[in-house]
C-alpha cells in the first residue's frame, strides 16, 4: 500500500478530528420508547427518522414475518433475470395509485434511485439544474453523467430563472430539487418550478423523501400538499423515513421515462433488488396511510407543541412546515459544543455544518415522531434552552 496515500488519509482525518467534523458510529444495544441504549447511558432520541413511529407497529411486523415465511430472507438475481417478485410489482402498483404515478420501478434505497437518473436520460447537450442544498445522492448521480450541471441558489427562484435563460441552446433541461430540505427542514417552492418547467420547457426531479408519509393528504408528500400532483415528471422518494421505516427507495412518474429507465439504469439491472421484506412492510405502510393517515395527527401536534414553546423561549429556529426543527446556531464550533453540552445532558440531536449548510450557519436539527411524549418535549425544550445559553 502507498505510504503518500496512508500519510495523506492520516493528516486529513487529524484535521477533521481537530475540526470536530468526524462522524461517529455509537453501538446501540436498544432503541425504545424513544430512548437510545448505548449500553452504559440511555439518551432521548431526537434524531430517529422513524417520524411515524412505526418500528414497533404489529401490522407492519405481521407483514415482514409473513413475507420471510414465503420468501425467505432475501433475493438472489437480479430483476431482469428471476428476481422480479410479485411483491415488487404489488408495491410498484401500490405506489402508483397513493402517488397517482404513471410507472414506477423500486430500488434497493434511494440514493441508488437517485444515481441512476442522469446517466441514461443526458448528453452533454443537456443542462442539470440543482438546488445547492440538494440530496448528494442526486449530486453523484449528475457526476456519473455527461451533463453539465449547474448549481442554483438554495430556494432562489431568481436565480435558478437566471441559470435557465442562460441555457436556450440546451437540448434538454432538468430542474432537480429536495421537496424538504434536509438541513432545515425549508419546503421547495415546486408551484414557482413548475412555472419555470413550463416556460423553458423543462423537466422536473424532485425527491419526496422528507415529504412522503409526512406531508399531504394522507402522507401523499409535497406535491399533494400543494395540489399539483398532476405536474409530476419525476419523483424519487425513501421508504426509510415514513413509509415503513426500511431500506428501500424508488422512482415514479412519466412512463415512457421510467421504461427507460428499466432498461438503461445500470444501479436497478445490475444490483439486487429491496429485500422481499422490506417491500412487504413498505406495502403494508403504503395500505395504512391510504387507510386513515395513520398516526400523522399526533406527528404534527407533536411539531407544533415544540415549535410553540421554542418559540417562547426566543430560540432561533428555522421557520418550516416540517417535524424537524432547526436551531440556528452559527460556528461549526457552536454546533459542537451544543451538541456535546446535550449529549452530556441525555439528548441526541444532530448538529449540521459546511458543507451541509452554508459556511457559518451551522444548525442544531432535532427530529419530532409521533412517539415522543409531551415530557420528552418538554425536557428538549428545556435541554435546548440551556444549551444555547451555555455556549454564548
Amino acid at each position: 500500500m502507498s505510504s503518500k496515500m496512508k500519510k495523506l488519509f492520516a493528516k486529513e482525518m487529524a484535521n477533521m478530528d481537530a475540526a470536530g467534523l468526524l462522524r461517529y458510529e455509537l453501538p446501540v444495544t436498544q432503541n425504545k420508547d424513544m430512548q437510545a441504549d448505548f449500553g452504559v447511558r440511555q439518551a432521548l432520541n431526537f434524531i430517529d427518522n422513524d417520524f411515524l413511529g412505526w418500528r414497533g407497529n404489529e401490522e407492519l411486523k405481521s407483514a415482514a414475518e409473513e413475507a420471510l415465511a414465503k420468501y425467505g430472507t432475501g433475493n438472489t438475481s437480479a430483476r431482469t433475470f428471476i428476481g422480479t417478485l410479485d411483491v415488487y410489482k404489488e408495491l410498484e402498483s401500490a405506489l402508483c395509485d397513493f402517488l397517482f404515478l404513471e410507472d414506477c420501478m423500486v430500488f434497493p434505497s434511494v440514493y441508488s434511485a437517485n444515481a441512476s437518473i442522469f446517466e441514461p436520460l443526458t448528453s452533454n447537450r443537456d443542462v442539470v439544474f440543482i438546488d445547492e442544498m440538494s440530496n448528494l445522492s442526486f449530486i453523484d448521480g449528475i457526476r456519473f453523467s455527461n451533463a453539465k450541471s449547474v448549481f442554483y441558489k438554495n430556494r432562489d427562484n431568481e436565480n435558478l430563472e437566471y441559470h435557465l435563460k442562460c441555457s436556450l441552446n440546451a437540448r434538454f433541461r432538468l430542474i432537480v430539487t429536495d421537496s424538504v430540505f434536509n438541513s432545515s427542514g425549508e419546503l421547495a417552492e415546486l408551484e414557482r418550478i413548475q412555472e419555470y418547467k413550463s416556460t423553458y420547457d423543462a423537466i422536473t426531479v424532485v425527491d419526496d423523501s422528507m415529504g412522503l408519509g409526512i406531508l399531504g393528504e394522507k402522507g401523499r408528500g409535497l406535491f399533494s400538499k400543494l395540489d399539483i400532483q398532476d405536474k409530476q415528471d419525476l419523483v424519487t422518494g425513501s421508504f426509510a423515513y415514513a413509509l415503513g421505516n426500511v431500506g428501500g427507495g424508488f422512482i415514479g412518474g412519466d412512463r415512457t421515462l421510467i421504461n427507460w429507465l428499466r432498461q438503461t439504469a445500470r444501479p436497478y439491472f445490475l444490483s439486487e433488488p429491496i429485500s422481499p421484506i422490506n417491500a412487504a412492510v413498505t406495502l403494508k405502510a403504503i395500505e395504512i396511510l391510504d387507510r386513515d393517515g395513520g398516526s400523522m395527527g399526533r406527528l404534527h401536534d407533536n411539531a407544533k407543541y415544540l415549535k410553540d414553546n421554542l418559540k417562547l423561549k426566543d430560540l432561533p429556529m428555522v421557520v418550516n412546515e416540517h417535524p424537524m426543527v432547526s436551531i440556528k446556531v452559527g460556528s461549526t464550533l457552536r454546533a459542537q459544543k451544543m451538541v456535546e453540552y446535550l449529549f452530556e445532558h441525555n439528548i441526541l440531536a444532530s448538529g449540521l455544518c459546511y458543507p451541509n449548510t452554508p459556511e457559518g450557519e451551522s444548525l442544531i436539527r432535532v427530529h419530532v415522531t409521533a412517539n415522543h411524549t409531551t415530557d420528552q418535549l418538554d425536557t428538549l425544550i428545556n435541554g435546548l434552552d440551556e444549551a444555547i445559553n451555555f455556549i454564548e
